[in-house]
């Protein structure tokens, strides 16, 4: 649900002030539900946030941190997001290959290293709950590593026995420009 926020704007108009109130939204759920499933043996994610963000254009932005808890550099994993609404009914999610330790630094993360980043969105989103999981990771020794399906679904449902119908959770493709 929506909170608003009043402002107390004063507005000029031939020498007077005239007090105006303007209401900005901040359009979250209140008690919306960041949740990570760590099942990679490699990435270890935390952290894990999202909003809709006001100013100047809306956008929907989600953050993250990992760490490296393997025993190799790591060259890029796939983190993936699962979105659902106040009705528990999937959304459209997100796919997001991490290269190296971030965006900015593409060297590879190394054993016990740190990282972390996020992701910006025009427009904002009706997300109450979303889940991150490592869907693949691949290793400085060429290895790929790919989340076991069973596995995520298990994990799934442990920590969000109250949605049934988790949809599919391969990452969903961007619509293609027409």
């Amino acid at each position: 649900m929506p909170q608003s926020r009043a402002f107390l704007v004063l507005l000029g108009f031939g020498g007077l002030l005239v007090p105006t109130v303007a209401v900005g939204q901040d359009d979250n759920y209140p008690n919306r539900k960041p949740i990570i499933v760590n099942t990679c043996p490699f990435v270890e994610l935390s952290g894990f946030s999202f909003a809709n963000k006001g100013g100047d254009r809306t956008r929907f932005e989600t953050s993250m941190s990992w760490k490296n808890i393997g025993t190799q550099p790591l060259i890029a994993f796939e983190i993936i997001t699962l979105k659902y609404d106040a009705f528990d009914r999937r959304l459209i999610g997100e796919r997001w290959t991490v290269k190296g330790k971030d965006s900015v630094d593409w060297r590879p993360l190394q054993p016990g290293a740190l990282g972390s980043d996020g992701t910006i969105s025009l427009g904002s989103q009706e997300v109450f709950t979303a889940i991150a999981y490592v869907r693949s990771a691949r290793l400085a020794d060429n290895t790929v590593w790919a989340v076991n399906d069973l596995q995520l679904v298990t994990e799934l449902r442990k920590v969000v026995p109250g949605i049934k119908d988790l949809g599919d959770l391969k990452p969903d493709t961007k619509a293609k420009p027409q």
